[in-house]
């Protein structure tokens, strides 16, 4: 072997140590890093289901009202869309699900520490305001042509389905006559609503809450037979330490206190399950 060829090989060895060791480093940074504290002065990253979008911009007004300098931000959307985003490594604080099974999902991935039981809620039917069909009863709804619901991976629309199956027991002939009427599946319940609001749909099934003081739509009660309570949890990530998580807590404080039973009746939800 010549000296140039000795160089070369002699390079090249100490290339390939330096890289080992700057992986090696690497990976000790990025697990030493792993569940770090964020900094004092980030956003309080609140995931909430839309459904609870009014009532979690009612809690960030107060909370922030009471905590000058803390700045809490609300991200709304379905609750399979948001646990979607925290698997893929969203920076989510606390998570409100319309659906305990998300939230246990998340518990067992090591993504939350536990989930607890935060708010519940009803379903509705609705129909477009002024009610041109005259829906006014549940089997009236038998007249809507076009009916909207949500997909059966979110949770109004597996409340949804599961409401069709106690109709089914009682009438079978109505809850196929109600499915076959079905030209829609959102994605979430805010989506369900618009339809009907903008006369895409002459009816749909949603959340009491989204219903309630809400002048686009009309209301159409479902028979204490045939209902569905939809139970809410929440849940804090597993990463939260230090200041921060006391921080977190106390939002979640405010949420759970006799001012957050008040925000949630307001808006149409119940504090115990009904």
């Amino acid at each position: 072997m010549n000296s140039a060829d000795r160089l070369k090989r002699h390079r090249n060895a100490r290339q390939g140590v330096t890289m080992f060791v700057a992986l090696v480093l690497l990976a000790m940074f990025c697990g030493c890093d792993r569940g770090h504290e964020a900094p004092e002065s980030a956003p309080l990253q609140i995931f909430v289901a839309s459904s609870l979008t009014e009532v979690f911009e009612a809690f960030e007004a107060r909370y922030e009202t009471s905590n000058p300098g803390v700045d809490v931000v609300i991200s709304a959307a379905g609750s399979q869309t948001l646990r979607l985003q925290i698997e893929e490594g969203a920076p989510a604080d606390v998570f409100v699900s319309a659906n305990m099974r998300h939230l246990q999902a998340l518990v067992e991935t090591g993504h939350l520490d536990d989930e607890r039981h935060f708010a519940s809620n009803a379903l509705v039917g609705i129909v477009e305001g002024g009610n041109p069909l005259e829906i006014s009863r549940f089997e009236d709804l038998v007249r809507a042509q076009r009916l909207v619901v949500g997909g059966p991976e979110v949770p109004v629309g597996s409340y949804t389905e599961m409401m069709f199956e106690r109709v089914a027991v009682a009438n079978p002939g109505l809850a196929a006559e109600l499915r076959q009427r079905i030209v829609s599946r959102e994605r979430n319940v805010r989506q369900v609503r618009a339809k009907v609001e903008l006369g895409e749909a002459d009816a749909a099934f949603v959340y009491r809450s989204d219903a309630l003081n809400f002048e686009g739509v009309e209301v159409v009660a479902i028979p204490e037979a045939f209902q569905v309570r939809a139970s809410y949890g929440l849940g804090l990530a597993s990463q939260l330490k230090g200041a921060r998580r006391a921080r977190v807590e106390d939002f979640v404080a405010l949420t759970m206190s006799a001012q957050g039973n008040e925000v949630l009746r307001e808006h149409g939800f119940e504090r115990d399950v009904l």
